[in-house]
């Protein structure tokens, strides 16, 4: 393994709960009335331009306007994880190189990794300003391969979302299921990843487990 690429929203950052926070607030003034559970459900791990696309044709930059008003003013509540410092520390001193792929907006991934002090892990940022395409298809994960300059057997993709899980394999890599954050058991198992990790510590004990087996 030389390289790990991550999604950030639920997998590193404790930041998905804003984020549907901000989507709730924007779409309901947009439309003017609350959204159902099963609405609010839905949002869950889509970029917000695949929601305005669906449910506001013809008004999506003045309802994508809206969106960064209300996501701006519950931004800097964003932290990481507890152990994700940690473990991006021991994999970096293991010398793993570090990427991560996002359906985000380039301009909050810098500075949210930046104030949360992730940014110092990362060789390659993919964001959703970077590709046409987005998760599940597997452009993204593709062109942070291509900038890292690994081949896909020798990396890993980890997300807390079942279009992460679908990404990786559709991209040819090995997938990791994040569980302590969003990720939820029952929805990512049907996607049949090649790992679960119940915690990052996890991470660094498979990686240990692969490193102590090649000195044996």
């Amino acid at each position: 393994m030389k390289a790990i690429l991550f999604d950030l929203d639920g997998t590193l950052h404790d930041s998905e709960k804003w984020y549907i926070k901000a989507c709730c607030d924007c779409l309901e003034k947009a439309r003017g009335k609350s959204l159902t559970d099963d609405e609010k459900n839905y949002l869950i791990g889509k970029p917000i331009m695949v929601i305005l696309n669906e449910w506001f044709e013809g008004r999506e930059q003045e309802v994508l306007e809206l969106f960064f008003k209300c996501y701006e003013g519950i931004q800097s509540n964003i932290e990481p994880y507890k152990d994700v410092h940690q473990m991006l520390n021991i994999l970096n001193r293991y010398g793993i190189r570090m990427g991560i792929v996002t359906s985000k907006y380039k301009k909050y991934v810098y500075e949210e990794m930046k104030s949360t002090n992730l940014d110092v892990f990362f060789d390659v940022v993919v964001t959703l300003d970077d590709c046409d395409y987005h998760k599940p298809h597997p452009a993204p994960i593709n062109m942070a391969l291509e900038r890292l300059g690994v081949q896909p057997y020798d990396c890993i993709y980890i997300g807390d979302q079942p279009t992460d899980i679908q990404a990786a394999h559709r991209a040819g890599i090995k997938s990791g299921a994040a569980l302590w954050g969003e990720g939820i058991f029952d929805q990512l198992i049907t996607q049949k990843p090649s790992y679960i990790f119940e915690e990052p510590q996890d991470i660094l004990d498979a990686f240990l487990k692969v490193e102590a087996g090649r000195h044996e």
